[in-house]
C-alpha cells in the first residue's frame, strides 16, 4: 500500500520494510524446492525450476517500465500489480502443491532389491 502514497518518506520506509521481509521467499525457494523431488533428480529439477522462474522474473522490469512510460501509469501502480500477482501466485502454488512432510521418497533406482556382499576387513 506504500506505493499508492505521494509521501517520499512513506515510500522509502515501505520499500525498506518490504526488503527485510519480502526477501525471505527467494532465499527459501531453493531449499523448499529440493524437498519436492525424488533424490536422484533433486538437484537438476530444483535448478531447472529456479532458473525457469528466473527467466520470467527477468521480464518483469521491462514490462513494468513499458506500462509506466507508455501508458503513463507511473512506476508505483505497475509495481503494486506485479507484487500482488507474484504473492497470489506463490500462495496458490503452496496451496495446490502436495504435502511432503513425513513422506519417505523411494528412489526408482532403489526400488529393486539388490543384495550387496558384505566384505569384512582383513584381520
Amino acid at each position: 500500500m506504500y506505493l499508492l502514497t505521494g509521501d517520499l518518506t512513506v515510500i522509502l520506509t515501505g520499500f525498506v520494510v518490504q526488503g527485510f521481509f519480502g526477501g525471505s521467499v527467494p532465499l527459501l525457494a531453493p531449499a523448499y524446492m529440493t524437498e519436492r523431488f525424488p533424490t536422484e533428480v533433486r538437484t537438476s529439477a530444483s535448478a531447472f525450476c529456479y532458473h525457469f522462474g528466473l527467466v520470467f522474473g527477468g521480464s518483469v522490469p521491462p514490462i513494468i517500465s513499458y506500462f509506466a512510460i507508455e501508458h503513463h501509469m507511473g512506476f508505483a501502480l505497475p509495481m503494486l500489480i506485479g507484487t500482488i500477482t507474484g504473492a497470489v501466485t506463490m500462495v496458490c502454488a503452496l496451496l495446490l502443491s502436495p504435502e511432503t512432510k513425513g513422506k519417505v521418497f523411494v528412489s526408482d533406482l532403489m526400488s529393486h532389491s539388490v543384495e550387496v556382499p558384505v566384505v569384512s576387513p582383513a584381520s
